[in-house]
């Protein structure tokens, strides 16, 4: 009952600002009057989504999860330290059309996200919060980290390179790792920067259908030679 509730709630609240005239629809279309179970994607400036996506709590299927896989981490190492001013949470930043944007997906398990701790690392994924074990964090300099982890699956490596410090903008490189010779590199946000950045919301209410969207394909080389 509680949960019918909570998602009734968020239908009425994502058809309520997507009404809005700081809206702007990418397809689909939600009026007043309109289904609200319909699904669409639209550009939302309010603010309202980005709670949301900077909601770094465990849920109880998080914590189970999580926790379980950190007894296979044990003994974790002593706490390191980062900086202050050294971002710990991190979202996915997009590109569309040559702009920056935010992403909530219509299926949350595609949110991806990471987060640095005093002796793990988290992803954040389909399956759920993954932690990873600290075993060295090193600062080349105050914009550039890396990271040396190991979790259930395989050693990983984590290099953070922030490519624009006013906004918060990092180029975040994962592995290779014992399985994967090449590297997978993602467009990340400091998670206390978000309020600088729209917010594209696939809303897909009662469907878990994705709509896909044509983002940009980012040029990581041109980033990373800027700096």
């Amino acid at each position: 009952m509680k949960r019918y509730i909570s998602l009734l709630a968020l239908i009425i609240s994502y058809t309520t600002f997507a009404q809005h005239a700081d809206t702007a629809f990418v397809k689909g279309e939600l009026t007043e009057g309109s289904n609200p179970g319909s699904p669409a994607i639209f550009i939302d400036t309010s603010g309202r989504a980005k709670r949301e996506l900077t909601n770094f709590v465990f849920n109880h299927y998080d914590s189970a999860t999580y926790f379980e896989q950190l007894k296979r981490l044990r003994p974790l190492k002593h706490k390191k330290t980062v900086p202050e001013n050294f971002p710990r949470k991190w979202i996915v930043l997009y590109q569309l059309k040559g702009k920056n944007y935010l992403y909530r997906p219509c299926d949350w398990g595609y949110h991806f996200r990471f987060e640095i701790t005093d002796s793990t690392t988290i992803n954040y994924t389909m399956e759920g919060p993954e932690p990873g074990r600290l075993d060295k964090i090193s600062f080349p300099s105050k914009t550039h980290a890396i990271i040396e982890a190991t979790n259930y699956w395989e050693g990983r490596r984590v290099e953070i390179k922030l490519v624009d410090t006013a906004k918060g903008i990092a180029v975040v490189t994962f592995g290779p790792t014992k399985y994967r010779e090449g590297v997978n590199r993602v467009l990340m946000v400091d998670a206390k920067k978000v309020h600088l950045f729209p917010i594209i919301v696939n809303y897909c209410p009662t469907s878990r259908v994705q709509e896909i969207i044509d983002f940009d394909k980012i040029d990581f080389k041109s980033l990373l030679k800027e700096q």
